[in-house]
């Protein structure tokens, strides 16, 4: 719990520097774009699901203090998080700038925790975010969510909180 808030946190700050950051001179505008997918619909306990998330700078300028990942959901357990770029930071991207036209990808792969048998929903969805100091003309396309379906036995009653 103490890893998402501090996950949360920086995304927050981030969040606020690209609204609140008062504009460089001739300060230009980046319109970033997240996508999200995920290599299966299905999974099990014990099997990995791998997300792929891709930001694109739709332009027109350079994208700078670009900030973007995912909060792991309960329900999966993080195996591993890489970035083709840029430094990583628990399980987000920061990447100093991103050119008009230009394209980041982040590698994400986890495995599931096994539901109660009193859920009802054995859906796990994952949403990304993305976010930048240059101002974003269109926030629309800044977050990106896939579901997949858990297919594993559930746990007994007595394991379930």
């Amino acid at each position: 719990m103490k890893r998402r808030a501090i996950i949360v946190a920086t995304l927050v700050v981030w969040a606020l520097f690209a609204v609140t950051a008062p504009p460089a001179l001739a300060q230009g505008t980046a319109d970033l774009s997240i996508a999200k997918s995920a290599d299966t619909t299905k999974v099990a306990l014990g099997q990995d699901v791998t997300y792929t998330i891709t930001v694109t700078n739709l332009g027109p300028e350079v994208a700078t203090g670009v900030v973007f990942g995912d909060e792991v959901p309960d329900l999966l357990n993080l195996v591993s998080f890489s970035c083709s770029e840029g430094t990583v930071v628990n399980t987000f991207c920061q990447v100093d700038s991103l050119s008009s036209g230009a394209t980041v990808t982040a590698t994400l792969v986890a495995t599931p925790i096994s539901v109660c048998k009193r859920s009802a929903n054995r859906m796990i969805t994952d949403t990304s975010t993305v976010v930048a100091s240059t101002a974003d003309p269109d926030t629309s396309n800044n977050t990106a969510s896939v579901s997949v379906r858990f297919i594993g036995k559930p746990n007994a009653e007595e394991h379930c909180h």
